[in-house]
């Protein structure tokens, strides 16, 4: 089934472009409240422990806020088509961020740039250390992947049910565009902010936060929020 034969998912298709629409694309990311993506809050990011000179170093980040991820738009491909794909009743988008597009007004609470902070919890051969903070700022995203399916009810477009399926980040980060800063009171610091700003641990950070942004907890939160967006099908 394409989206022509199926004009739930065409009009679906359409308002995610549109600023103006209740389910444009930044929109349904954005839940003040915290039920979306935007901002979210992860409990626990457990790097592991690293060995430096013989060193093991143990680096925990507790209580992540994450703000910024909804200032993004669909993505564009080379031929001017937005990389939005049906596969039935199932609709797959790219997105990228900043958002750029004409007539979107980024809200107040929103930063320009994705941007984190945490507790940071560390250990250095077994030994806590004081506890430190952790900040980090993301100056673009190549592709905010989401995955969800659009079913309509008895009640028809007013009662269309969002169910999220699938959601992650993707960055390039040859490109730097992911920056960690870290404080914290041992003669080690400088070391771990050079050990976190690797393009390895990066990666490592990104594939853990991305596990937890599609865990089944946040994809039924944003499945919510974005099912309440749903009064937007029958209105564009």
């Amino acid at each position: 089934m394409t989206a022509d034969d199926n004009p739930l998912i065409d009009m679906i298709e359409n308002i995610l472009l549109t600023p103006s629409s209740d389910f444009y694309i930044a929109t349904i990311l954005h839940d003040p409240n915290g039920g979306a993506l935007d901002p979210r809050t992860i409990d626990s990011v457990d790097l592991g422990t690293i060995s430096l000179e013989g060193v093991q170093i143990g680096i925990v980040i507790r209580n992540l806020v994450v703000r910024g991820l909804s200032n993004v738009q669909v993505a564009f491909d080379s031929e001017g088509n937005p990389e939005i794909s049906v596969d039935g009743d199932s609709v797959t988008f790219h997105a990228v961020l900043p958002n750029q597009q004409a007539g979107y007004t980024r809200p107040p609470d929103v930063p320009a740039v994705a941007a984190a902070h945490g507790d940071l919890d560390v250990t250095i051969a077994g030994q806590p250390m004081p506890p430190g903070t952790i900040l980090l700022t993301i100056s673009a995203v190549q592709d905010l992947k989401g995955v969800f399916t659009a079913t309509e009810g008895a009640g028809g477009l007013s009662t269309v049910e969002i169910t999220f399926t699938a959601l992650s980040v993707g960055l390039d980060l040859a490109a730097g565009v992911m920056k960690i800063t870290v404080d914290l009171a041992t003669v080690f610091k400088e070391t771990i902010n050079h050990i976190l700003n690797q393009p390895d641990m990066q990666a490592s950070f990104l594939e853990k936060v991305n596990a937890q942004i599609s865990s089944p907890d946040v994809l039924a939160s944003l499945s919510q929020v974005a099912t309440k967006a749903r009064a937007a099908l029958g209105t564009n």
